[in-house]
């Protein structure tokens, strides 16, 4: 169909948008309504400029010149609730009441499911929820017995004769709350870092270029030991040599090399205070290097004793003694200052091995009858000696640097771990733990830093060696593997803060490696 365009609809086309644009929009509000809501919304006075800049100019002068009372804000500490439970047990600051209502399905969720007491429980309330939780985590941290975080008892601070006011509160103030003036008089307690909590079972070991890499031992490495500054290094062997390395992890620069030629080195050791090196074999004298000379000096015989062999040396923390064991049981006592004999004890059976408690007063020894023999150095007597449980011939003893634990070993390849008590005596003779994860003799034990570990080793077996975590007493499950190339140990040593860890084998090498959870050398 066509449609047509007619001269009468363009005229009414043109009618309507006359008629559109004719049309005004009407006001919505009239000018008094208006008027009225601006007065409502704005206000009708007008701004006073001036006033406004004055009041400005009082605030920043009162900024620029405070007061003295505002200079300063002591804060004196928590208020500590002075209410207590009938048990004198501190009651909880705030408590949800909604815990009671809230109902937990602790079977329905795999992680929850070692919070149940039997198979069959499923719901719980919050509350026991809320209280389960608490005790495995104290479990897992170990955290049970935090002393730390538990508030003393109140402390009445009152004078006897004083008269005592109705209307004031008690004087129940805790002493252990430092004040503004304990805490700004030394930062010392507040800045030192401690030792943090080594978890049992595993422990990340990174291993680093080989600490003699510079200049390999030619035979076995007898000894290895870290100087008290933790740089340096020092590595003896058959070889007849004493080498000196300075240790970073990286490049292990070699410092030093002494040659002994009349005698390979069995034992060697640095003196407490690491000016000088005592290095002994199957001689009847021993050798003493002077580090800060950089002298050698040989020490021909002991007067009073003929002994053919001096290999078995152990050296006092204090810097007093060296400690050679002789023939017959007998532990020869050579003064560190003058390198003569001064004293001797005597065992029953052969003298094996020896060890020092921490201050240098007690020494402990044991042998082929297996009995551990406690020496006070002070009247040079026996204050206690007792069995070492399963032992035959002693074959090494070491204690921990904090004075706490004894470890012996012996030729069965049981290490018990001891605790030690007052006097250096070991009151209970029964073993915290028989470790029984060596095969052959035992031959070198030793604690770290913080005696949160145990070293163990055994040159009889390849790959013999085992890392004890204290005080749980397990041992490390994932380090070493059977892909560590440790071969046969012959000695090992802790870095003095723990960071390193070195061990020498029969091909000469001293492998080195980083214990990660401590962050210095």
């Amino acid at each position: 169909t066509q449609s047509t365009w007619g001269p009468d609809q363009s005229n009414k086309m043109s009618t309507r948008k006359q008629k559109s644009k004719s049309k005004k929009p009407k006001a919505l509000l009239s000018e008094a309504e208006e008027k009225r809501l601006e007065d409502l919304v704005f206000g009708t006075d007008e701004l006073d400029v001036d006033s406004w800049n004055q009041v400005d100019q009082e605030e920043e002068h009162a900024a620029d010149e405070p007061s003295e009372q505002n200079l300063f804000v002591i804060d004196d500490g928590p208020r500590l609730s002075k209410k207590r439970k009938a048990d004198g047990e501190i009651q909880p600051a705030w408590q949800d009441e909604d815990d009671e209502n809230v109902s937990v399905n602790i079977a329905g969720v795999d992680r929850l499911r070692k919070l149940r007491k039997d198979q069959q429980e499923s719901i719980i309330s919050g509350t026991e929820y809320e209280g389960r939780l608490r005790k495995q985590h104290e479990k897992l941290s170990g955290t049970a017995n935090a002393s730390w975080a538990t508030l003393p008892t109140a402390v009445d601070t009152t004078d006897a004769g004083a008269e005592s006011d109705e209307d004031s509160e008690p004087n129940d103030v805790y002493s252990a709350v430092p004040s503004i003036t304990d805490l700004l008089r030394s930062s010392q307690r507040y800045t030192k870092k401690t030792a943090r909590k080594l978890s049992p079972g595993l422990i990340e070991v990174t291993r680093m270029a080989d600490a003699n890499q510079a200049e390999p031992n030619k035979s076995v490495v007898q000894r290895v030991q870290f100087h008290s500054n933790g740089q340096l290094l020092m590595s003896a062997g058959l070889d007849k040599t004493l080498r000196l390395f300075q240790v970073d992890g990286k490049r292990n620069a070699k410092v030093q090399s002494v040659f002994l030629p009349d005698m390979p080195i069995l034992s060697a050791s640095f003196t407490a205070d690491g000016s000088e090196i005592i290095a002994s074999g199957r001689r009847k004298a021993f050798y003493v290097y002077d580090l800060v000379k950089g002298s050698v000096s040989k020490v021909t015989g002991l007067a009073g004793r003929e002994e053919k062999s001096l290999e078995s040396m152990t050296l006092s923390p204090d810097g007093k003694y060296i400690t050679f064991l002789g023939k017959d049981g007998y532990i020869l006592l050579v003064s560190n200052k003058t390198k003569q004999l001064v004293g001797q004890l005597k065992m029953n059976g052969s003298a094996r091995t020896a060890a020092f408690s921490p201050d240098g007063n007690i020494l402990y020894s044991s042998g082929g009858d297996g009995e551990i023999y406690h020496w006070d150095l002070r009247t040079r007597t026996c204050i206690h000696r007792h069995t070492d449980e399963g032992c035959l011939k002693a074959t090494a003893l070491t204690v921990s640097p904090d004075g706490r634990y004894l470890a012996s070993g012996s030729d069965s390849g049981v290490v018990n771990v001891y605790n030690v008590l007052e006097n250096g005596c070991n009151l209970s003779e029964k073993p915290l733990k028989a470790v029984m994860n060596l095969t052959t003799a035992v031959g070198h034990v030793q604690f770290n830093s913080d005696a949160q570990i145990l070293g163990m080793s055994s040159k009889w077996t390849r790959d013999s060696f085992k890392l004890l975590h204290l005080p749980s007493c397990t041992v490390f499950s994932n380090w070493p593997s059977s892909k560590t190339p440790l071969h046969f140990v012959t000695s090992f040593d802790f870095s003095p803060n723990s960071g390193f860890m070195a061990i020498g084998n029969d091909r000469g090498k001293v492998l080195l490696y980083r214990l990660n959870h401590y962050g210095s050398v």
